[in-house]
């Protein structure tokens, strides 16, 4: 391979003081540079080019022709070549942009008996590389997203759904910690919030799983006929008894676990039998002298405020702390929007198996109407409500005319004649509703959502990376 060295009419021999080399040896050398990924550029003592091997001419798109012969000034842009010529000095790792690329070069000069005769630049064409570094990047941030995901509390388990929101993942995050350990619990919430299938939740991640669970609602049986079931009875107790007597629920749930839901409905004479038998592990028949001992883990529910109870004398103090071990409160659904559209997908996908209709969905105004409507009656009356509309739609997408009346009435109402722009749309003009910074974050990022035709649009006028949008919208369940 014939290499050009002219310049202005003059040879690079002559410019090189006579210097001689082997023909043969200069070819294969140009072949091997030739072959090479990364760029080569030499330049004489005075900065013209004597030789850029094809890979130059792969990143910078300049010809060998276009290029030996002229100033290195004149074809390579930002070239440090010249610095290392001036100072004698290399140049090892310098960072530079030549037309569309980015590339990393080492320069050093090139000496001939002493004397300095030109440098040589050695690049390589980094912007594959820093291409995939951003994407490299961009997966690391979503691992860490998933991973944060994967860490926190599932949204659902054996079925039950958990939910993204705040209070839903410290009240997951007791359950949890309450499964470990055989103390009593006592789980308060307002009826519907599924206090019973929190109790079975954490039974079935408990050392007890293999063993029963044992439910009784202590509202639904009168005090006498409550403690024979509790502890059974012997035969001729009372009026009606059952011959050879009747094990309770105490023997029934033995190395278990017995739930007593509504605890708070409990006869005081009842309560003082219930605490001695927590206190003693053992109990005795109603109509019986022999003491058992049984091997029970209680978990207790009510819909009251217990300790309310507890001051007014209506419930046993005692009691209440021995019930009280681990404290576990189920928000209501209107503390909990963010878990909506999880529990409306829920209850959707169950109704529709149970009877056999097709998968459906809501229309976006009908979803509207159900994320404002309070659910007083919290997840027992939103799987009513999904029950109705699916029974009432006429095809597989639920409108709100498929809706209850009150559901529809609720969103109209929320919305009302208030403007609902400024402090007065964020909830800020009323002292009695101002919400914290985590509902005025949810708002926003709601709002932005209807306001912007992508979530890169939205990042970008958040001032957010995308990662970090797509972990907030998770987080109040709006991904």
């Amino acid at each position: 391979m014939e290499v050009t060295t002219r310049r202005h009419g003059k040879s690079a021999a002559h410019r090189r003081g006579g210097a001689h080399v082997d023909g043969a040896i200069l070819r294969y050398a140009i072949q091997v540079l030739d072959s090479l990924h990364d760029g080569v550029v030499a330049v004489d003592s005075e900065g013209y080019v004597i030789y850029a091997n094809e890979a130059n001419t792969r990143i910078t798109g300049l010809t060998r022709d276009q290029v030996v012969g002229r100033h290195v000034s004149e074809v390579v842009p930002n070239s440090h070549i010249l610095d290392v010529l001036a100072s004698r000095t290399p140049l090892l790792g310098v960072r530079t942009r030549v037309f569309d690329h980015v590339v990393v070069s080492n320069i050093v000069p090139v000496y001939h008996q002493g004397r300095m005769v030109g440098a040589v630049s050695v690049f390589r064409d980094i912007t594959e590389v820093l291409a995939l570094s951003r994407q490299l990047d961009e997966a690391r941030n979503t691992i860490d997203l998933l991973r944060e995901n994967l860490t926190a509390a599932p949204v659902a388990e054996d079925g039950v759904i958990i939910g993204q929101s705040p209070a839903a993942q410290r009240m997951y995050l007791t359950a949890r910690k309450a499964a470990t350990v055989d103390s009593p619990v006592l789980i308060e919430g307002e009826s519907g919030t599924g206090k019973e299938v929190m109790a079975r939740l954490i039974h079935n991640r408990s050392a007890r799983r293999s063993q029963p669970l044992i439910a009784v609602n202590c509202a639904a049986i009168p005090g006498t006929l409550l403690e024979s079931e509790l502890f059974g009875y012997e035969e001729g107790a009372f009026t009606g008894s059952r011959k050879g007597g009747r094990p309770g629920l105490f023997q029934l749930a033995d190395g278990g676990t017995l739930f007593l839901d509504e605890i708070g409905d409990m006869d005081p004479g009842l309560q003082a039998k219930l605490l001695r038998a927590l206190q003693s592990g053992e109990i005795r028949r109603v109509g019986g002298t022999t003491v058992q001992k049984v091997n029970v883990r209680i978990i207790s529910a009510t819909n009251q405020n217990l300790a309310q109870l507890v001051r007014e004398k209506r419930f046993r103090e005692d009691l209440y702390y021995r019930l009280r071990v681990i404290h576990l409160v189920l928000p209501p659904l209107r503390e909990r929007r963010a878990d909506l559209p999880l529990f409306l997908e829920h209850a959707m996908r169950r109704v529709c198996e149970r009877l056999g209709r097709p998968p459906a969905r809501f229309s976006p105004a009908a979803l509207r109407a159900l994320m404002a409507y309070p659910f007083p009656g919290n997840i027992r009356e939103l799987e009513n409500v999904v029950e109705q509309a699916v029974v009432l739609a006429e095809g597989d997408v639920i409108d709100v005319g498929d809706l209850p009346p009150d559901v529809v009435g609720a969103e109209t109402a929320a919305a009302g004649p208030a403007d609902r722009s400024g402090d007065g749309w964020l909830g800020l003009n009323d002292p009695g509703t101002f919400p914290t910074l985590e509902e005025v974050e949810r708002r926003v990022l709601e709002a932005g959502l209807r306001a912007f035709d992508s979530k890169a649009e939205l990042a970008r006028h958040l001032g957010l990376s995308r990662a970090t949008l797509y972990r907030k919208l998770a987080r109040y369940g709006l991904a």
